[in-house]
């Protein structure tokens, strides 16, 4: 399959490569107008590379999404943890997989992505294949700590090389030298993008139901974690053979070496005493809070449950008084029923709901801390970079290559980052907490029997995987044929922004009517809600509709992040710039969303508001709307990002900047 692929890249290497030359080395020679029109009329792009940097990254989700969606219930199952404490682990996974991304991105740049991939992707495959081996039936108990050095050791470290680097490698084979392949670089994004959803719907649709009732006729229900996590092994096995065996394909771009990173830190702290003023101090202030809010965050996530909460649930549980609500009480439910919700109540508690909010004590209090420093830190970092002029240029003994202006592009990037992820992510987390939990107390009945609630999320995929190439081939061209020009990422990532507003929008007005609907008291109870409780008579299959607007919102905003970080950032920082954005798109989004979460999301579905929720979440989306145009049309902000990024694809409105107003907000 490779050889076809090498041969037809081969046929336009001259074309191709040589733009890349052009890109990154200057010359002397220059290019008519018309040789370089011809070029660009007959540039393709090398679709056989990028195909197999598409195949890995479909491998490596398939075999994330695996782990994900099934190891907190393994844990408490298989091996006893507690609830709270299997959800604490895989909490931590998830912080763990995104934040080694940022040394991973900053290994990348130092010495090349391609080695980084190679090294890291194995060492992924090999987490994996612990994990897998640790989970055979008559040794799970044994091998409990290979599980755990392979989950939150390797697999995590693993992940870290491979998520903002792979993407970056396959916008390398495209180059962005010319117009066309800054198009092909759109697209690639955009396909990248749906290739990670493929992995998620047969991680979740197949392998996840496989870990908990096994294969009938062929695997044992107790062999079902073991056969779901071989066959995610052997998927990262195949990624990382597919990646080594299109080497010959590749254009290989060199490591920058370290002295990007160094000369952007220098240049901080060299500010800060010689003129950078208060905002240097602010920069500084900003960053330094950002690890000190990671490590808050995963110490209030492992910390144990307090002794005070432990016998609040003791003492409720010993309380035979104890139904869920009214309404299951005239359904008739009995009084033992509506003991087991204790256990619920307590997972819950962990992911953010409101139960047992007096219990307090040591976890609270690191995740109000955290909060706090996740508010500082971003809030310091969109002020000191909206304009880096303040920046100073290093003195010539320290000076290098990476010039000061370099710099400033580097650091411009960081306001638009924070952002656009944290207003679209928490309107976007609502699909993988509320949505469910939604879904699970309306009408789940299909063929005789109940669908869990996380089945919903398929639609989610199905959508991106269905509308990405409606997007990419009629939208988009439809579009450019009617105002004239090519859809900007500025008016994708608006457009994304008010499409998951109308999806919490949806999922409001449909919570609203599923309080309304008549419980089904001539069923049994839920299997995927909390303990003691029924299902409404309303179909559950009305949550397509919000979770594939969601889908249609992440085409719109998720890849043109990633084409945002790549083409943005100084070359030799492209992977810890992308780093940095998947960092904010994952991890701290999700830490704001726990404590939105804390104080908007019901214990009780049929009894609390969970439409609030929805419409804090409307709110942070109408907010990053507001807080974008401020950033790239108003007064100096995103002054320091490259001009033809700026003004050709992040400004939304595609009118010409006023320079004699330039101080004021631009209409």
């Amino acid at each position: 399959l490779l050889w076809p692929f090498g041969r037809a890249r081969s046929q336009h290497s001259g074309v191709v490569m040589s733009r890349r030359l052009v890109a990154q080395e200057p010359t002397d020679v220059e290019t008519s107008e018309e040789e370089a029109s011809d070029a660009s009329e007959d540039y393709k792009p090398p679709w056989g590379p990028v195909g197999i940097v598409l195949a890995v990254e479909l491998c490596e989700r398939l075999t994330y999404y695996t782990l994900a969606g099934s190891q907190k219930t393994y844990l408490n199952k298989r091996l006893g943890y507690s609830a709270s404490s299997a959800a604490a682990v895989n909490s931590v996974f998830s912080m763990l997989c995104y934040m080694w991304c940022l040394p991973g991105g900053l290994a990348a740049d130092v010495i090349g992505r391609y080695k980084v991939i190679v090294s890291l992707a194995s060492t992924y495959a090999v987490g994996t294949l612990m994990v897998a081996i640790s989970t055979s039936a008559k040794m799970q108990h044994q091998l409990k700590g290979l599980f755990i050095v392979g989950a939150l050791g390797l697999i995590p470290f693993g992940t870290g090389g491979i998520k903002p680097n792979i993407c970056n490698f396959g916008a390398d084979q495209i180059g962005d030298a010319t117009e066309p392949q800054k198009e092909a670089q759109k697209k690639f994004f955009s396909y990248f993008y749906m290739a990670i959803n493929v992995g998620v719907m047969v991680a979740f649709g197949y392998l996840a139901n496989v870990t908990t009732h096994g294969i009938p006729g062929l695997v044992a229900l107790e062999q079902g974690y073991f056969v779901a996590y071989i066959v995610a092994a052997v998927s990262m096995a195949v990624a990382v053979g597919l990646f080594v065996a299109g080497t010959k394909c590749y254009s290989l771009l060199p490591g920058g070496g370290i002295e990007g990173f160094v000369t952007m830190v220098s240049s901080i702290t060299y500010s800060v005493a010689n003129g950078g003023g208060v905002r240097a101090v602010v920069a500084v202030l900003g960053w330094l809070s950002m690890p000190l809010f990671f490590i808050c965050t995963i110490a209030a996530a492992l910390w144990p449950a307090d002794a005070a909460a432990e016998d609040l649930v003791a003492a409720v549980a010993a309380n035979a008084t104890v139904i869920p609500n009214a309404f299951e009480e005239a359904c008739g439910m009995t009084q033992a029923a509506g003991r087991r919700l204790l256990d619920d109540m307590e997972v819950r508690r962990l992911h953010g709901g409101g139960a047992m909010k007096s219990a307090g004590g040591m976890r609270a209090t690191l995740s109000h801390v955290a909060l706090f420093l996740g508010c500082l830190s971003c809030i310091c970092l969109i002020v000191a970079h909206r304009n880096n002029k303040w920046i100073r240029p290093l003195p010539k003994g320290r000076s290098t290559a990476f010039t000061t202006e370099d710099v400033r592009n580097g650091f411009a990037t960081i306001p638009l980052i924070i952002v656009i992820n944290l207003s679209y992510s928490m309107a976007y987390n609502a699909m993988n907490n509320a949505f469910p939990s939604q879904a699970c107390q309306m009408n789940t009945m299909l063929g005789g029997s109940q669908l869990n609630g996380a089945f919903f999320n398929l639609a989610d995929a199905i959508a991106i995987v269905l509308f990405t190439p409606l997007f990419e081939s009629v939208v988009y061209p439809m579009v450019h044929k009617m105002k004239g020009s090519p859809v900007r990422v500025g008016q994708k990532i608006i457009t994304g922004l008010l499409i998951a507003a109308c999806a919490n929008g949806v999922a409001a007005w449909m919570e609203v009517r599923r309080r309304r609907a008549p419980l089904m008291c001539w069923e049994s109870m839920s299997e995927c809600a909390p303990n003691g409780i029924h299902m409404r008579d309303m179909s559950a299959f009305w949550m397509f509709v919000p979770f594939g607007l969601i889908g249609a919102s992440e085409i719109l905003v998720n890849p043109c992040m990633y084409y945002f970080a790549y083409t943005a950032a100084p070359v030799k920082v492209r992977s810890l710039v992308q780093a940095f954005n998947l960092f904010f798109q994952g991890s701290v989004s999700n830490a704001f969303t726990a404590v939105v979460m804390a104080s908007a999301f019901p214990d009780d579905l049929d009894t609390g508001n969970l439409e609030v929720y929805y419409f804090v979440n409307i709110i942070c989306a109408l907010v990053g709307v507001i807080m974008y145009i401020y950033l790239t049309r108003c007064g100096r902000n995103a002054e320091d990002l490259k001009p033809e990024t700026r003004d050709q694809e992040m400004d939304p409105t595609e009118h010409e900047v006023d320079e004699e107003n330039e101080d004021l907000c631009l209409e």
